[in-house]
């Protein structure tokens, strides 16, 4: 039996360069995904701030992020299966002008209730966005070439995430919050544009069947729903750090909002230069083994956190937390793209993004609870010890397919 996940040949030539690989599309959506995810970037960390400027307790601390990855998760299996049949662009178009409006609606939630809901409705914009944009990718994705495409994905993702925290530490500093929701809508616009004009509708490929919408099909596969359940698990175990990494340094450390959004900043960033290395030790190496080793090294970080000091030693335990979410991402979304072939990519990448979501969803809540009744320090712990689950889990559980890269194809069913 050979593995799918295994070490693959990468082809001579590169990915902008492959003639089913056109460089228009490529360039546009990592730019468009860049730009929307700067607008994210700008608010994410100053949320739990502006949270406890509104009264929020750790248990709403953890709500202001779980309703958002909740409405995401909600609404992407039904948005991944339908860019499948209908195609991915007016998906992604669709999704950003929402973003903007977002924009708007933030400034006018001046209350917890209120922002909440602005959350969700947030929440499902990105339920539109992000997945059409992921299976847009992995529609261009030649075989063997499957982690190299998805660290593309992955890099233009979290740079734009990346470089937006201290860009909106600068933003809060001087302008406050609102500065940083009117920078959330004009980044939003600009992806809009960006999309609208430059990204085709649908690829040219003849002879490629439309699919069929099929919103439970990945979650009967024997190889597709292991990859779930580890995601889960591991978002779980990550979740928190967005959300709690902030609290900590400023109020156990002392650091500022424009200090803290560097380092936030520097994480990413490690983690968005590493994503096309990365990739390509995905399409040369044991996916698995990769995708493991991130994990436990991530889930060593969580533990050292309680144990740092100062500017300095959280800045090194962000750099090696950036290092494993390099090795994780671009190997277990070139698994998803891999299978997603066969099964639809829309769906079985929509499947893999609902994990995660629902991690993201549940982690912050169960992670307030904890730091209401024990301390913040418990909360990273937990953290730890649920990365060290999903390592364990994946050891045993990931599958090996009875078809690798050079056996049949599988069929191709999705159109961008």
């Amino acid at each position: 039996m050979e593995n799918r996940f295994a070490p693959h040949r990468l082809p001579a030539r590169g990915p902008l360069q492959d003639r089913r690989a056109p460089a228009g599309p490529v360039a546009t959506l990592m730019a468009s995904v860049f730009t929307a995810m700067l607008g994210v970037g700008v608010i994410a960390p100053l949320l739990p701030v502006y949270g406890r400027s509104l009264g929020a307790d750790g248990f709403l601390l953890g709500a202001i992020f779980s309703v958002f990855s909740a409405s995401r998760t909600l609404f992407t299996p039904l948005a991944g299966a339908l860019s499948d049949r209908l195609g991915r662009k007016g998906f992604m178009v669709g999704g950003l002008v929402l973003y903007c409006m977002v924009s708007a609606a933030y400034i006018k939630a001046e209350t917890l209730s209120g922002l909440l809901f602005v959350r969700a409705l947030h929440g499902l914009a990105a339920s539109l966005v992000i997945p059409a944009a992921n299976a847009y990718m992995g529609d261009l994705a030649p075989p063997e070439q499957e982690g190299l495409y998805s660290s593309l994905f992955l890099a233009s993702f979290f740079t734009g995430f990346a470089v937006g925290p201290a860009f909106g530490g600068i933003l809060y500093d001087r302008f406050g919050m609102t500065g940083c929701f009117l920078t959330l809508g004009l980044f939003a616009f600009a992806a809009f544009l960006l999309t609208s004009l430059f990204l085709p509708s649908r690829l040219t490929r003849a002879g490629r069947p439309r699919a069929r919408i099929d919103l439970v099909g990945p979650l009967k596969s024997p190889e597709v729903f292991p990859l779930l359940v580890f995601t889960l698990v591991s978002a779980l175990g990550r979740s928190s750090i967005v959300c709690f990494l902030p609290l900590f340094a400023q109020e156990e450390l002392h650091i500022s909002a424009s200090l803290l959004g560097g380092i936030l900043t520097i994480n990413l960033l490690l983690a968005a230069f590493l994503q096309v290395p990365s990739g390509m030790l995905a399409d040369r190496f044991d996916r698995k083994k990769i995708v493991l080793l991130g994990t436990l090294v991530s889930g060593g970080m969580f533990v050292l956190l309680p144990f740092t000091s100062g500017f300095a030693g959280l800045l090194t335990v962000n750099v090696f937390m950036g290092v494993g979410m390099a090795l994780v991402f671009p190997s277990s979304q070139a698994m998803a793209v891999t299978l997603g072939r066969g099964l639809g990519m829309g769906s079985v990448l929509a499947f893999l993004q609902v994990a995660t979501g629902a991690g993201f969803a549940a982690g912050p809540l169960v992670s307030g609870a904890v730091f209401k009744w024990f301390g913040i320090d418990s909360v990273f712990f937990l953290c730890a010890g649920t990365l060290l689950a999903a390592a364990l889990y994946g050891a045993f559980f990931l599958r090996i397919s009875s078809s690798g890269p050079r056996g049949p194809r599988p069929r191709e069913c999705a159109h961008p």
